[in-house]
């Protein structure tokens, strides 16, 4: 089956634009969520390990490397929404 191609009279969407928020703050918290969740869970390794959830330290340790390399990403995102001239309410 093959999609039929939009005829001359139908609506074109709109042009793709940057979100207006640039989510440095959101994934800043979350970085930080994991960062105290790993430091909380440190002290009971002993205890997760018995249990067999010595897995969940690796989990925040995960979420806080990947919560850095994600908030690198925004704040060069923001960085380049600032220099291409958006206005401050927009990034």
């Amino acid at each position: 089956m093959s999609t039929p191609l939009p005829d001359a009279a139908s609506p074109r969407p709109e042009e793709l634009r940057p979100l207006p928020y640039d989510g440095v703050r959101s994934v800043a918290v979350g970085t930080v969520v994991w960062l105290v969740a790993l430091l909380v869970m440190l002290p009971f390794t002993d205890d997760l390990r018995a249990d067999g959830r010595l897995w969940w330290i690796a989990t925040a340790a995960v979420g806080f490397g990947l919560g850095l390399l994600g908030l690198w990403v925004v704040v060069r995102r923001r960085r380049r929404l600032r220099a291409a001239g958006e206005p401050p309410g927009a990034a």
